[in-house]
């Protein structure tokens, strides 16, 4: 493996030849997932690899101890589908027992949080992020290709009843949830949880993506602001722990809006990801990763070297992404592989 250059005397803050600080770290745990959402999973499907290949929770522990060394302090796990890796509550305790992390969050489709939110939330975890794109049952099941609408459902008053701090996100799709904004932020407000839309990116070299589902930032406030009499007011970012921007809605709440494709936000990345074979992306729109499992199982305790090479891969982190509305500049790399 080509050496990365080693940064000698580099100080215990994380940031890029941007100056941009990193202090959030998202980890897939599995590249696996008990759905196959469309917007996700292309349709000629995705190559799964083989378990042996994959970190460790040791592994995926001491990584992030040596990333809360030198700043990280926010760690999401995500997947594929997090709860389905066998012993992730053990991982999220001991994740948050680590020295400097502040919070240990997930993106979860909530499948199987009916019975696994109170465990979770007891080991430690904080927040989730539940994937709630639409809530007709039949566009879920076909959208998801399995997904049950219910189950999520319960998942979602499960995660709130742990105590959780609790978002829905909404792939925004033309063709399909258009016309739910208000019902699918009204579904959140009753319960007490932040709906938030996503633009559609072009993962997968665009595979999975089509210019005419395309429903921007903008439009999604359209639609509030004619549903509601007023313009959504703008309230600024989540405080670090995401790329999310909020808006006020008069007689009604707060809707995060996180617009990759058309209200660039790049001059205010805080993370990096790491993938489930330990591959660490400094950006998700690009393909280049250093691989961190090699280094990992080659060097003694201690992991300075595994901290420089960390640094050194950070350093050549890209200025922003180059996706383009017609699917083109993404990269090949998929998104169930990566967790968003």
């Amino acid at each position: 493996m080509k050496r990365l250059p080693i940064i000698a005397e580099a100080p215990s803050e994380l940031s890029d030849a941007q100056d941009r600080k990193i202090s959030y770290l998202r980890v897939s745990v599995t590249d696996r997932c008990n759905y196959a959402c469309t917007y996700c999973v292309p349709e000629r499907g995705v190559p799964m690899v083989r378990r042996e290949r994959l970190l460790t929770f040791e592994e995926i522990t001491r990584l992030i101890s040596l990333m809360a060394e030198m700043g990280v302090r926010r760690v999401r796990l995500t997947g594929g589908e997090p709860t389905i890796r066998k012993g992730v509550v053990s991982l999220v305790e001991s994740i948050s027992a680590i020295n400097g992390i502040e919070e240990v969050a997930m993106t979860t489709n909530a499948h199987l949080m009916g019975t696994m939110a109170a465990p979770l939330a007891k080991a430690g975890l904080a927040s989730v992020n539940v994937s709630l794109d639409t809530l007709k049952p039949g566009a879920f099941a076909e959208l998801t290709r399995r997904g049950d609408i219910e189950k999520v459902i319960r998942g979602i008053e499960a995660c709130v009843a742990a105590g959780m701090r609790v978002s829905t996100n909404t792939v925004a799709l033309r063709g399909l949830n258009e016309r739910e904004v208000v019902s699918l932020c009204e579904f959140a407000w009753e319960r007490g949880i932040s709906p938030r839309f996503i633009e559609h990116m072009p993962m997968s070299g665009g595979a999975a993506y089509s210019e005419r589902n395309k429903f921007t930032s903008v439009e999604i406030r359209d639609v509030l602001a004619q549903h509601y009499g007023t313009e959504p007011v703008a309230e600024g970012s989540d405080g670090g722990r995401g790329p999310a921007r909020y808006w006020s809605v008069e007689g009604g709440g707060r809707v995060g809006i996180i617009s990759a494709m058309s209200e660039h936000f790049c001059s205010t990345c805080n993370r990096l990801r790491l993938s489930a074979t330990g591959n660490l992306h400094t950006c998700l729109a690009h393909d280049d990763a250093l691989d961190l499992k090699s280094i990992l199982r080659g060097v003694p305790a201690g992991g300075e070297e595994i901290q420089h090479a960390i640094r050194a891969a950070l350093s050549l982190k890209k200025e922003g992404h180059e996706f383009d509305p017609s699917g083109r500049g993404g990269p090949a790399k998929h998104m169930i592989s990566i967790g968003g």
